[in-house]
């Protein structure tokens, strides 16, 4: 009997090289994000929830099960599963990052006091990021 459609007669193709590179590359931008994340537990202007965000994004495109994983550690877990999940942040989310722009931005602004031009540059980006934060709803 005939196919129905064109569909019904084109087979699903094998994952080409390039399918299979590209998994391969997010898994280890994912490994990569996890491990960054990861230092930033132990250093205090580096964002650990950013990079394991990226890393649950790139898993979950490559490893499902290890973007589980991610969704169960006990602190971060929660807060990365909201953001990917349904994009909101927690209040105390807030706050934290809101104080760590808040931080980096008087960090800038006291060492370049004298290039205003560089502190816009680098002012500007960290003024949007709190925006951005603010506007986000809350878990």
């Amino acid at each position: 009997m005939p196919p129905d459609t064109c569909q019904d007669a084109i087979a699903t193709p094998a994952p080409s090289l390039i399918q299979h590179v590209g998994r391969q590359t997010l898994f280890l931008i994912g490994w990569a994000c996890f491990a960054v994340g990861t230092v930033g537990l132990f250093l205090p202007l580096l964002p650990t929830t950013v990079f394991w965000i990226i890393a649950a994004w790139a898993w979950s495109k490559s490893c499902p099960r290890l973007q589980h994983k991610l969704y169960t550690l006990p602190v971060a877990g929660p807060h990365v599963r909201a953001w990917m999940e349904d994009g909101t942040i927690s209040r105390g989310g807030k706050h934290f990052a809101l104080g760590g722009l808040s931080l980096g931005l008087a960090m800038c602004a006291y060492a370049l006091q004298d290039a205003p031009l560089l502190l816009a540059v680098a002012g500007l980006p960290q003024i949007a990021a709190g925006g951005y934060i603010l506007t986000r709803p809350e878990s």
